[in-house]
């Protein structure tokens, strides 16, 4: 990997989360994120890629940081700073996934329920 475009030098902490949360610290609100790119490179030290990147991010978000996400061409994390920003980034991020998601079983268990009739399809979530 290149190395990160970041404008400053720090020592990160060996920690994977607290090192990630300290990144961000300088990447607040929306209009400032930090490419997935440029955030695996600064955190190379520690052996870091994509999806365990990614697997964090998820973590983090679990345990109630405010990481916030956009994608596009002036995408990457941030955190997010204001209930705007939060609302913004559940809409686009989640809440988009999730209708998209209901709308594909929706229309998956309407095929099968033609093809195989419609007590064969039981959607079961445990």
């Amino acid at each position: 990997m290149s190395e990160p475009r970041l404008s400053y030098r720090i020592d990160l902490p060996p920690d994977l989360n607290l090192a990630i949360m300290v990144l961000l610290s300088f990447h607040l609100g929306r209009k400032n994120p930090i490419s997935r790119t440029d955030l695996c490179a600064a955190l190379h030290e520690l052996n870091i890629h994509e999806r365990r990147l990614r697997d964090q991010i998820r973590h983090l978000r679990r345990s109630g940081h405010l990481v916030g996400s956009a994608s596009g061409e002036k995408g990457g994390y941030y955190l997010i700073t204001t209930p705007e920003e939060l609302d913004d980034f559940l809409r686009t991020e989640y809440l988009a996934k999730i209708n998209d998601m209901q709308e594909t079983v929706k229309e998956m268990t309407k095929a099968a329920s033609q093809r195989w009739g419609p007590d064969a399809v039981q959607i079961r979530l445990f």
